[in-house]
């Protein structure tokens, strides 16, 4: 059985959907490489979900993690397409800089690099845009300023394990989120509730960049997904999995 080529680059809107998207195919024995961008991989990070991601796809090749900061500047990894080891390429969560340098040919980056091999090759290519429909995303951690007190001696900056959270005179308090490994130790110590984890927010799509994605459709072979539930369907309705 042919794979799935999977790149996530760095939003995260649609990253959990993304996740459970391969999920699902895994549970169907469908091999799935995951190709991750430098940006990618610090939004897993940020999501607490790169543990999680490398144990779906744990197993026998081509089943695997491909990090960005493991390729060098060739991308060698990319090739596999050239020896027919996927049938689809999919690209979700798709940051409008990723979809802008694919409309313009520029393959400089692990996953522009991967579509652009698989347009060469003809291998179709499915891509969600983070930016295409109005959404819900996370914060993964929020300080709510307005209710911090701004304590001498910030007790949840104090809690804080891993250096991602410090008292600050300005800003009475830093967040380094590439630090943080949502623990929520913070949010616990916090004796005002200044600190949230998990934050709903809304994304609108802008007609600027609305522009931009849809000249996607232009590209023989590419096309253009709402959401990686969409992906699932049109993998199934192409026999990648029953």
């Amino acid at each position: 059985m042919k794979g799935v080529a999977w790149a996530i680059t760095g939003s995260g809107v649609f990253i959990n959907e993304s996740l459970q998207a391969i999920r699902a195919l895994r549970s169907r024995n469908v091999p799935v490489t995951v190709f991750v961008s430098r940006a990618g991989e610090e939004v897993l990070k940020m999501y607490g979900m790169i543990r999680l991601l490398e144990e779906l796809v744990r197993g026998e090749y081509p089943n695997e993690v491909v990090y960005e900061r493991d390729e060098g500047h060739s991308f060698p990894k990319t090739g596999r397409l050239y020896k027919g080891v996927y049938s689809f390429v999919v690209v979700s969560p798709a940051t409008t800089n990723t979809v802008a340098k694919i409309v313009h040919g520029i393959a400089d980056s692990l996953v522009s690099n991967l579509v652009s091999h698989a347009i060469k090759t003809g291998t179709p290519v499915l891509v969600v845009p983070s930016d295409l429909v109005e959404t819900t995303s996370r914060i993964p951690l929020l300080v709510d300023r307005d209710v911090c007190e701004s304590c001498s001696s910030c007790v949840a900056s104090t809690a804080c394990p891993t250096g991602a959270m410090s008292r600050d005179q300005v800003f009475k308090v830093r967040v380094d989120l590439l630090k943080c490994v949502l623990c929520g130790l913070c949010v616990e110590a916090c004796p005002y509730g200044a600190i949230k984890l998990n934050v709903e927010i809304r994304v609108n799509p802008h007609p600027y960049y609305v522009g931009i994605i849809n000249r996607l459709t232009e590209i023989p072979g590419v096309r253009v997904l709402e959401n990686p539930n969409r992906v699932l369907d049109v993998l199934r309705e192409r026999g990648v999995y029953a």
